[in-house]
């Protein structure tokens, strides 16, 4: 991958009108270390008249049901303490992470509340309109291999769609629509859809 050294797995890459900023939850993130310092300069820099569209990725989650254990829980809250506030101060529109073995998409949520919610289009797919941003959208995406996980049969407010089923992504971005599915591996169909639009 295009990172700048082999112990500093951070990097930036632009496809059509989407600039993603990938960072690893495994290094130091905190607030002034090289790589925090990075991400902040980073999207602090996109140009979002080429690229509209910013996405956020990364291996362990800010947003999941699924507990993990007390040893190795899913979610390291001084990562969403330090990290998050950067999210929403670039606007970012969608964040993408793993670790988690499922499938799970956010309203458009930042400090665990809900700031925005979809509606559905003439096609009743979900569409959150970023015209007027309010925070960004999280999805897990590691439903590709290894066992899958479960979900806390106690719903947060947050969570929209969980889906526990081996799958993969599909993305299509234009400048005023990014256009995201969930294809479960087994029958090739569309189980979750959704948009971010923006005027």
């Amino acid at each position: 991958m295009p990172a700048v050294a082999k112990d500093k797995p951070w990097y930036s890459i632009e496809q059509g009108s989407v600039h993603f900023t990938v960072i690893s939850t495994e290094h130091i993130w905190t607030p002034n270390s090289e790589q925090y310092t990075w991400m902040k300069k980073d999207m602090a820099a996109v140009d979002r008249s080429r690229t509209p569209w910013l996405i956020f990725t990364g291996h362990r989650p800010m947003y999941t049901s699924s507990g993990g254990n007390i040893v190795q829980p899913n979610v390291d809250y001084t990562f969403v303490h330090s990290v998050e506030p950067l999210l929403l101060a670039n606007k970012v529109d969608l964040v993408l992470f793993g670790h988690v073995h499922n499938y799970e998409r956010t309203c458009a949520v930042y400090k665990r509340q809900c700031k925005a919610m979809p509606k559905k289009d003439e096609n009743g797919i979900d569409t959150y309109d970023n015209t007027n941003y309010s925070a960004p959208v999280h999805a897990v995406i590691g439903m590709a291999g290894f066992s899958l996980d479960g979900f806390s049969p106690i719903a947060n407010a947050w969570s929209l769609i969980r889906i526990s089923k081996y799958g993969y992504t599909k993305m299509h971005a234009m400048k005023k629509e990014l256009k995201v599915e969930f294809v479960n591996a087994d029958t090739r169909k569309a189980e979750d859809s959704f948009r971010i639009t923006k005027s």
